[in-house]
C-alpha cells in the first residue's frame, strides 16, 4: 500500500498512514453527532502504529465515551479541523478522520455503528449495521479490502 497523507483543513497539522486501513464507518452516536455538527461522523480505522503526525501538534481533547473508556479527540489548534481520535478501547488502534485524506474521495464506509441513535433520514446503504459497537471486525475488514479505493493501494 502506498502511504496515504492528510490533515487539517489550513494545513497546520498533517499527517500519514503507512499501511492499509482496516476497515471505514459511520458513526451515529450523540458525541459523533455532537462533534461532527451533522447527523454521523466518518472513520477510518487503522493501525496506530502506522500513524504519524508530520507537521504540526494538535490539539487533545478527552472525554469518557459510552464504553466507560477515555477517547482522546485531536484536532488543529488553528481551524479546530478533527483529523483523528484515539479511543482507549481500540488498544491498537486508532480513527481517522477519512475526509482528512487528500485523496478521500473514492471513501466509502461498509459499516454504521450506533444505529439507535440515528437520525431517521440519516442511515446509510452499508454491508453491516450495528445498533451500538462492532459486533463482528474480522468480516467487517474483509468487506473493506474488497472495496478499498484503488488510489490508496
Amino acid at each position: 500500500m502506498k502511504t496515504l497523507t492528510g490533515g487539517c483543513r489550513c494545513g497546520h497539522v498533517c499527517y500519514e498512514i503507512r499501511e492499509q486501513p482496516w476497515f471505514g464507518f459511520a458513526c451515529h452516536c450523540t458525541d459523533c453527532q455532537q462533534l461532527a455538527a451533522s447527523a454521523f461522523s466518518l472513520g477510518l480505522a487503522i493501525p496506530e502504529s502506522a500513524f504519524r503526525v508530520v507537521q504540526g501538534e494538535p490539539l487533545r481533547w478527552t472525554k469518557i465515551g459510552s464504553s466507560g473508556r477515555p477517547s482522546h479527540q485531536y484536532s488543529c489548534p488553528n481551524c479546530s479541523g478533527w483529523t483523528h481520535t484515539k479511543p482507549e478501547l481500540l488498544s491498537n488502534g486508532l480513527v481517522v478522520r477519512p475526509t482528512t485524506v487528500d485523496d478521500h474521495h473514492d471513501f466509502r464506509p461498509v459499516a454504521e455503528v450506533y444505529t439507535r441513535s440515528a437520525l431517521p433520514w440519516a442511515r446509510l446503504a452499508t454491508a453491516f449495521s450495528f445498533e451500538t459497537d462492532f459486533e463482528n471486525i474480522p468480516l467487517v475488514k474483509q468487506a473493506f479490502e474488497a472495496i478499498i479505493p484503488d488510489s490508496w493501494k
